[in-house]
Protein backbone atom coordinates (compact mmCIF):
# COMPACT_ATOMS: atom_id res chain seq x y z
CA UNK A 1 0.00 0.00 0.00
CA UNK A 2 1.55 3.24 -1.28
CA UNK A 3 0.99 6.23 1.44
CA UNK A 4 0.26 9.11 -0.42
CA UNK A 5 -0.21 13.19 0.86
CA UNK A 6 -4.06 12.84 1.66
CA UNK A 7 -3.40 9.49 3.95
CA UNK A 8 -0.78 11.19 5.57
CA UNK A 9 -2.54 14.43 6.56
CA UNK A 10 -5.33 12.15 7.97
CA UNK A 11 -2.51 10.57 9.66
CA UNK A 12 -0.77 13.49 11.07
CA UNK A 13 -4.60 15.09 12.02
CA UNK A 14 -4.93 11.88 13.72
CA UNK A 15 -1.66 11.91 15.96
CA UNK A 16 -1.40 16.51 16.25
CA UNK A 17 -5.63 15.47 17.61
CA UNK A 18 -3.77 12.57 19.97
CA UNK A 19 -1.08 15.45 21.52
CA UNK A 20 -3.46 17.49 21.67
CA UNK A 21 -5.84 15.48 24.06
CA UNK A 22 -2.66 14.50 25.73
CA UNK A 23 -2.11 17.62 26.63
CA UNK A 24 -5.21 19.03 28.38
CA UNK A 25 -6.81 15.80 29.44
CA UNK A 26 -3.24 13.24 31.13
CA UNK A 27 -2.38 13.77 34.67
CA UNK A 28 0.01 16.82 35.05
CA UNK A 29 -1.28 18.13 31.73
CA UNK A 30 -3.02 21.49 30.89
CA UNK A 31 -5.95 21.21 33.14
CA UNK A 32 -4.66 19.90 35.94
CA UNK A 33 -1.69 22.72 35.90
CA UNK A 34 -4.74 25.17 35.22
CA UNK A 35 -6.40 23.61 38.54
CA UNK A 36 -3.09 24.85 40.25
CA UNK A 37 -3.00 27.84 38.81
CA UNK A 38 -6.48 29.00 40.25
CA UNK A 39 -7.90 28.83 36.71
CA UNK A 40 -5.27 30.16 34.94
CA UNK A 41 -3.68 29.04 31.75
CA UNK A 42 -0.46 27.93 31.36
CA UNK A 43 2.22 30.41 29.58
CA UNK A 44 2.53 27.91 26.73
CA UNK A 45 -0.88 28.14 25.59
CA UNK A 46 -1.20 32.14 26.12
CA UNK A 47 0.28 34.50 24.26
CA UNK A 48 1.66 38.03 25.29
CA UNK A 49 2.66 36.79 29.01
CA UNK A 50 5.29 38.38 30.63
CA UNK A 51 7.70 37.04 32.67
CA UNK A 52 6.01 38.31 36.08
CA UNK A 53 3.15 36.21 34.44
CA UNK A 54 5.81 32.58 34.03
CA UNK A 55 6.87 32.77 37.27
CA UNK A 56 3.92 33.75 39.28
CA UNK A 57 2.08 30.59 37.71
CA UNK A 58 5.16 28.42 38.53
CA UNK A 59 5.05 29.48 42.50
CA UNK A 60 0.99 27.98 41.45
CA UNK A 61 2.07 24.99 39.88
CA UNK A 62 4.54 24.03 43.37
CA UNK A 63 7.14 21.13 42.98
CA UNK A 64 5.15 18.54 41.18
CA UNK A 65 3.33 20.91 39.09
CA UNK A 66 6.73 22.34 37.53
CA UNK A 67 8.00 18.97 37.10
CA UNK A 68 4.44 18.25 35.21
CA UNK A 69 5.15 21.88 33.56
CA UNK A 70 8.63 20.05 32.29
CA UNK A 71 7.67 16.84 31.43
CA UNK A 72 5.12 18.73 29.27
CA UNK A 73 7.65 20.60 27.57
CA UNK A 74 9.69 17.90 26.72
CA UNK A 75 7.29 15.85 24.91
CA UNK A 76 6.23 19.33 23.53
CA UNK A 77 9.76 18.92 21.32
CA UNK A 78 7.75 16.56 19.18
CA UNK A 79 4.54 18.08 18.65
CA UNK A 80 5.85 20.87 16.89
CA UNK A 81 7.39 18.78 14.17
CA UNK A 82 3.53 16.59 13.84
CA UNK A 83 1.57 19.93 13.79
CA UNK A 84 4.07 21.75 11.80
CA UNK A 85 4.17 18.83 8.78
CA UNK A 86 0.76 18.81 8.80
CA UNK A 87 0.30 22.25 8.45
CA UNK A 88 2.48 22.03 5.50
CA UNK A 89 1.33 18.98 3.92
CA UNK A 90 -2.40 20.47 4.04
CA UNK A 91 -0.81 24.12 2.44
CA UNK A 92 0.77 21.91 -0.38
CA UNK A 93 -2.62 19.96 -1.21
CA UNK A 94 -4.34 23.00 -1.29
CA UNK A 95 -1.83 24.11 -3.45
CA UNK A 96 -2.00 20.95 -5.65
CA UNK A 97 -6.23 21.06 -5.81
CA UNK A 98 -6.10 24.54 -6.53
CA UNK A 99 -3.20 26.12 -8.59
CA UNK A 100 -4.70 29.47 -8.58
CA UNK A 101 -4.41 29.93 -4.95
CA UNK A 102 -0.91 28.48 -4.74
CA UNK A 103 0.69 31.73 -3.51
CA UNK A 104 -1.82 31.06 -0.57
CA UNK A 105 -0.74 27.79 0.16
CA UNK A 106 3.25 28.92 0.08
CA UNK A 107 1.88 31.42 2.73
CA UNK A 108 0.14 28.51 4.73
CA UNK A 109 3.82 26.29 4.34
CA UNK A 110 6.07 29.10 5.27
CA UNK A 111 3.36 29.84 8.35
CA UNK A 112 3.28 25.95 9.36
CA UNK A 113 7.69 26.37 9.61
CA UNK A 114 7.58 29.45 11.61
CA UNK A 115 4.99 28.12 14.15
CA UNK A 116 6.79 24.95 14.19
CA UNK A 117 10.18 26.75 15.10
CA UNK A 118 9.08 29.44 17.05
CA UNK A 119 7.63 26.49 19.25
CA UNK A 120 10.76 24.97 19.43
CA UNK A 121 12.85 28.16 20.48
CA UNK A 122 9.93 28.69 23.55
CA UNK A 123 10.07 25.05 24.28
CA UNK A 124 14.33 25.73 25.20
CA UNK A 125 13.70 28.79 26.41
CA UNK A 126 11.03 27.57 29.17
CA UNK A 127 13.31 24.74 30.08
CA UNK A 128 16.04 26.95 30.21
CA UNK A 129 13.86 28.71 32.89
CA UNK A 130 12.79 25.60 34.87
CA UNK A 131 16.65 24.24 34.70
CA UNK A 132 17.50 27.44 36.84
CA UNK A 133 14.73 27.84 39.22
CA UNK A 134 14.65 28.94 41.94
CA UNK A 135 16.81 31.93 40.44
CA UNK A 136 14.66 34.08 37.75
CA UNK A 137 16.40 34.46 33.77
CA UNK A 138 14.53 37.74 32.86
CA UNK A 139 15.50 37.06 29.37
CA UNK A 140 15.10 33.60 28.70
CA UNK A 141 11.27 34.15 29.95
CA UNK A 142 10.45 37.38 27.92
CA UNK A 143 12.20 35.57 25.11
CA UNK A 144 10.11 32.41 25.40
CA UNK A 145 6.71 34.80 26.01
CA UNK A 146 7.44 36.26 22.64
CA UNK A 147 7.78 33.27 20.86
CA UNK A 148 4.62 32.16 21.70
CA UNK A 149 2.90 35.10 20.81
CA UNK A 150 4.98 34.46 17.28
CA UNK A 151 3.75 30.76 17.27
CA UNK A 152 0.09 31.63 17.91
CA UNK A 153 0.20 34.60 15.30
CA UNK A 154 1.81 32.08 12.45
CA UNK A 155 -1.14 28.92 13.78
CA UNK A 156 -3.63 31.46 13.39
CA UNK A 157 -2.44 32.78 10.04
CA UNK A 158 -2.11 29.30 8.54
CA UNK A 159 -5.28 28.23 9.62
CA UNK A 160 -6.92 31.50 8.35
CA UNK A 161 -5.22 31.21 4.57
CA UNK A 162 -6.34 27.68 5.15
CA UNK A 163 -9.90 28.33 5.66
CA UNK A 164 -10.24 31.39 3.15
CA UNK A 165 -8.68 29.04 0.29
CA UNK A 166 -10.84 26.91 0.91
CA UNK A 167 -14.33 29.10 0.75
CA UNK A 168 -13.37 31.05 -1.86
CA UNK A 169 -15.73 30.34 -5.20
CA UNK A 170 -11.56 29.44 -6.56
CA UNK A 171 -11.01 27.17 -3.81
CA UNK A 172 -14.41 24.96 -3.93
Amino acid sequence: MAINETLLAQVLGIVTLGFLGGFWFLPGGVLALRRRALGELQVDVRPGYSPETLYRLLQLYGRAGVRSFRHMLIADMIFPAVYGALLFLLGDLAAAAHPEAAWAASIVCAMAIAAACFDYIENIFLLYVLRRLPRRQAFAARAAGICTTLKMLSIVAALGVLTIVSLSPAGR
